[in-house]
């Protein structure tokens, strides 16, 4: 998402990804070599698309929100975090900041208080990317 600010493709940036996760599911989200393919649909038709992601494994490489969204042990906050690092496991601080408007200091919190709970594993250090473990926290 920092791609398009750095590029001046947009002024500033915003918790758009989260918000359409939460509303349509990632269903809407189709992912091919070259192509990311949003496809947004009224809601009725949002929770048929949901429940064929979930049953087809969800988005590819990443975690469904549908099972992010129905753990208790998370804060709403905590859950759009997770989401964003299931959706892009290298995604940095920053960007994750910029994407749901807070500081890295917010970020940083959420993140120690994820993977204290279990649900995240930083594989390779500062160079690595994040592991959502959601199967032990079902």
């Amino acid at each position: 998402m920092r791609i398009f600010k750095d590029l001046e493709l947009v002024e500033q940036l915003g918790p758009g990804i989260p918000r359409i996760l939460e509303y349509y599911g990632n269903g809407s989200f189709s992912f091919s070599d070259n192509f990311l393919r949003m496809t947004l649909v009224p809601k009725e038709a949002a929770k048929e698309v949901n429940e064929k992601a979930k049953e087809e494994g969800g988005v590819r490489g990443g975690a469904t929100g549908g099972v992010i969204d129905t753990t208790d042990a998370l804060t709403k906050r905590q859950k759009e975090v997770l989401k964003l690092i299931a959706t892009s496991p290298s995604i940095t601080y920053n960007e994750i900041a910029e994407a749901l408007s807070i500081n890295e200091s917010t970020v940083g919190k959420h993140i120690t208080a994820i993977k204290n709970k279990g649900f995240l594993v930083r594989q390779g250090g500062t160079q690595g990317y994040w592991e959502v473990n959601l199967e032990k926290n079902q």
